[in-house]
């Protein structure tokens, strides 16, 4: 997978972040940068209702 941004942009999001990362770590995180893209893709598309069940729920009917 490539990333969509270049390491330079790539370093500029990091400073401005305020990660203070080793070259070791920089070039780790950018390798994964193209999946962490994906993920927020995935995350930022339209969803219905129906996409959280944890939060629809009924009430039990009384029982006389």
């Amino acid at each position: 997978m490539k990333s969509n941004i270049t390491e330079a942009e790539f370093e500029f999001l990091a400073r401005h972040a305020g990660l203070e990362l080793s070259e070791k770590q920089k070039s780790e995180l950018y390798a994964a940068y193209p999946y962490i893209e994906a993920m927020v893709a995935r995350v930022h598309q339209k969803r219905g209702r129906e996409a959280e069940p944890a939060h629809i729920f009924t009430f039990a009917k009384e029982v006389a």
